[in-house]
């Protein structure tokens, strides 16, 4: 069944850091990275984003702009990647769940992402829009990547 997510990315422009998350359970459990989640079924991508980002952080997001697409096919999940400069609220974590940190551009932790993300991230910081494939084997590995 085709699961859809999206994935948010915020940026404090101001002080040039990035949201980042670290799971403390479930698939990505000790890896690094954004806020997101599952789509509900009445809801459409814009309204997903914004209602996962305020979940996992107490944050809400103004005018997430698409900044990528990005499809595990072999896992049947396609992800909606949304970026905002613009928020308000305070932070609050779900420590069973995430814990957030506000990371400096220069130290965001790809050695402790997963590898899709380490692909595509610093295309989308450096201000493009990526569309891509990654095609994991039964290790949870990546073992193609295709630009769509």
């Amino acid at each position: 069944m085709k699961k859809e997510a999206s994935l948010s990315i915020i940026e404090d422009v101001k002080n040039h850091k990035f949201l980042m998350i670290k799971h403390q359970r479930g698939i990505n459990e000790g890896c690094m990275n954004f806020p997101g989640g599952k789509k509900e079924s009445n809801e459409t991508m814009e309204d997903c984003v914004i209602r996962e980002t305020f979940e996992e952080t107490g944050l809400k997001i103004e005018n997430p702009v698409q900044v990528g697409y990005i499809e595990f096919p072999t896992k049947e999940f396609y992800v909606y990647v949304y970026k905002s400069t613009k928020f308000s609220g305070h932070l609050h974590e779900k420590a069973d769940e995430v814990t957030l940190y506000w990371v400096d551009e220069d130290k965001i932790p790809y050695d402790e992402m997963r590898e899709a993300d380490r692909n595509f991230l610093p295309e989308i910081i450096a201000g493009k829009y990526v569309k891509r494939r990654f095609i994991y084997d039964e290790n949870f590995h990546v073992t193609d990547i295709i630009d769509l």
